[in-house]
């Protein structure tokens, strides 16, 4: 199996540095304008950018492993693979992990507007879009949180744009794709009622809640979420 890493708003694919080095045939992949390129508006957008890199690799058995935004793009790949709206192969799909995962992602209004604010008047990067990575150890934080900033304040908030207009409530119970859902306890940002529904729309799917696990759960606790997803595909062989 490969493993196919998305990552969350205004990161890059050095968040997932514990379970690249953990797991073999890893990819973790960079969005376009994170920071190279330019970044797409939308769920769907990337989603496909997402499908037409599986292919560009001539990926097979792949498991799309997102986080939040991330996870919304893994979800959105599926649903276009499942489709008959694309050429994409579904049968190179083998599975989904969603950790911090919601099927609609809202933002709030004041966070995007203040965020608006910030690109007109030219402001620094405020240090509350650093605050969900203060469990991580070093040097990871240092890495992540200098990643995000040089990817910039418009960047996160085309992301959070992307996710505050993602909404596949009335369409996940079609991806029979077999799930993994992860959530840390603390999650504020996709706390745990996000995944319990997700779990009872997805027909092949299964939870794992992890005590004292914040939004980046994956990160603070990477050997307890890396032994589960090891766990889930190991009963996909």
């Amino acid at each position: 199996m490969t493993f196919v890493f998305l990552h969350g708003s205004g990161c890059t694919s050095n968040v997932w540095e514990h379970q690249v080095s953990f797991f073999n045939n890893s990819l973790a992949l960079n969005f376009p304008g994170h920071p190279e390129g330019e970044a797409l508006r939308d769920v769907k957008s990337i989603a496909k950018w997402v499908l037409n890199t599986v292919e560009q690799h001539d990926l097979t058995d792949v498991v799309v492993v997102g986080h939040s935004l991330g996870s919304a793009v893994a979800m959105q790949a599926a649903l276009l693979a499942l489709s008959n709206s694309t050429t994409f192969d579904a049968n190179r799909l083998k599975a989904l992990v969603l950790i911090g995962a919601g099927a609609k992602l809202k933002v709030m209004p004041q966070l995007l507007t203040s965020l608006s604010t910030l690109i007109e008047e030219g402001g620094e990067f405020p240090d509350y879009l650093l605050a969900s990575n203060q469990q991580l150890q070093e040097p990871l934080r240092t890495q992540v949180n200098t990643a995000i900033i040089n990817n910039g304040v418009a960047v996160m908030l085309n992301d959070f744009t992307a996710c505050d207009h993602f909404d596949a409530m009335q369409e996940i119970g079609s991806i029979n794709l077999p799930v993994q859902l992860i959530v840390g306890d603390k999650d504020i940002m996709t706390p745990v009622k996000y995944s319990e529904y997700l779990l009872a729309q997805l027909p092949n799917a299964q939870l794992e809640i992890v005590e004292a696990g914040t939004h980046m759960v994956f990160a603070e606790q990477y050997e307890k979420v890396n032994a589960c997803i090891q766990r889930f595909v190991d009963r996909l062989i």
